[in-house]
């Protein structure tokens, strides 16, 4: 008889409504691992025990995250309006289908004895095409704007922006989608494990970041939770917690030791991602001032797309990029050694420092 397997271990108690306490165990989380700080007590009874969730600050400015905010507001403001003329427009029909069947005859009631087949078979075509119509507008852009505008589950954007208005520096808290459900033991070495430390190190790359405000980071594998930035935007204005304590901060939650704190090179709070950050900042403010800002996102763009290349971005990826970059900055009449030259080199640079 063969052995039997080691029992799989899930990541997420769906049992009760908190993980243990990480206080509750004597031993430690294995590295890349360590406990979370007793100080986030009070911002951890506000997340999903089922979600890895992270943190970090946002510090674009609150003009920008105000014009940003601005298109999807008029998106799906516009929408709601489309869906409500298409509800008075479409009013009557379906009305009139409804008087149809509790036997009442109208303009849409279809003579069968004297309507030709094909006439019959076309109206009833006609009609089911308008009701998968709307059907497809109910199922799938409705939730749009109902969401947007009031969203329960995990908040929804307009009332964020109503507590939190628009600063300059703002929390921001991601959590993660369904993908989550599929992992193991986040603790555990293995496949899951694995797959949570690819998917974060996307999640939390300098450059990356760097391009994009909070709002703009939703995609495939994270949401925002809207009520979590919420209760973290006001235990920072209450003092409970500072805005330091939630810089780029990974939260994953675990059965043996609660919630713990993801610690790697590419993470939050290292000195290693401040100085990236700081590097970032001074490379755009310089094309900025050169008016050549334009360069800045197309070489995130190039470096983004280089390093997701199958082999990985080593140092001889890295140095085909700078090639490739410096034709793009000198295309547009920037010195490229001058120009690094003058921002202090490429060390720090987040993706850039082998080289």
């Amino acid at each position: 008889m063969p052995p039997k397997g080691k029992p799989k271990v899930r990541a997420f108690n769906t049992s009760t409504p908190n993980p243990k306490p990480s206080s509750t165990t004597s031993h430690e989380p294995p590295a890349p691992f360590k406990r979370t700080p007793e100080s986030l007590s009070p911002f951890l009874s506000n997340l999903d025990p089922k979600h890895i969730y992270i943190t970090h600050l946002d510090l674009k400015p609150a003009d920008f995250k105000r014009k940003i905010f601005l298109v999807p507001v008029l998106m799906n403001l516009t929408i709601i309006g489309l869906i409500v003329w298409r509800m008075q427009s479409i009013w009557p029909f379906y009305l009139n289908i409804l008087f149809i069947m509790v036997g009442r005859r109208n303009e849409m009631t279809i003579d069968t004895e004297n309507t030709p087949f094909n006439e019959v078979v076309q109206e009833i075509i006609r009609r089911a095409v308008v009701f998968m119509f709307d059907l497809f507008l109910y199922v799938f852009i409705w939730p749009w704007p109902r969401d947007f505008f009031a969203g329960r589950k995990i908040g929804n954007p307009v009332t964020w922006r109503f507590i939190v208005g628009f600063s300059d520096k703002e929390i921001i808290v991601r959590r993660s989608r369904r993908w989550d459900e599929a992992i193991g033991n986040p603790v555990e070495e293995g496949s899951g494990q694995d797959e949570i430390m690819s998917i974060i190190k996307k999640a939390v790359d300098p450059v990356w970041m760097s391009g994009k405000t909070g709002y703009l980071m939703l995609n495939k594998e994270w949401d925002l939770d809207w009520k979590a930035m919420v209760a973290a935007t006001k235990l920072a204005d209450k003092g409970t917690l500072s805005f330091e304590d939630f810089k780029t901060t990974i939260l994953v939650p675990t059965e043996e030791f609660g919630w713990v704190v993801l610690e790697t090179v590419s993470t939050g709070g290292s000195v290693k991602e401040e100085e990236g950050r700081k590097k970032i900042v001074a490379f755009k403010d310089e094309l900025t001032a050169m008016g050549k800002e334009n360069l800045f996102f197309r070489w995130i763009e190039l470096v983004q797309f280089e390093s997701s290349q199958p082999g990985g971005f080593g140092p001889e990826q890295q140095k085909k990029t700078m090639a490739k970059a410096k034709e793009l900055f000198e295309s547009q009449g920037v010195d490229f050694d001058k120009f690094w030259a003058k921002i202090g080199g490429m060390e720090g640079m987040p993706g850039m420092d082998r080289m």
